[in-house]
């Protein structure tokens, strides 16, 4: 059990965007693990912010950022972050 195991299982899940039905998802990182970091090690806890979301509104969320993203959507990027983690730990 290790955070790469958790954006596979954060993959599995359709765009978060509820207007959205794109099952096709990247795992966006909500804390951002940083230039420099190996993006591939496990036991970076940032891979535990992920929630899953299509490419347009990665990119999107990316341009506008978070609060107008949330407000325009009407959607709470850590509460999905946080119900999806749950599910995960329970699954184990």
């Amino acid at each position: 059990m290790n955070g790469l195991d958790y954006i596979e299982f954060v993959k599995e899940y359709g765009c978060c965007v509820l207007s959205c039905f794109s099952q096709d998802t990247d795992a966006d990182h909500l804390k951002t693990i940083g230039m420099g970091r190996d993006r591939k090690r496990p036991e970076h806890i940032e891979h535990y912010s992920c929630i899953p979301i299509c490419r347009k509104h990665h990119i999107e969320r990316h341009q506008i950022g978070n609060i107008r993203f949330e407000e325009k959507y009407k959607i709470n990027l850590w509460k999905e972050n946080r119900d999806l983690l749950v599910m995960w730990i329970i699954s184990q």
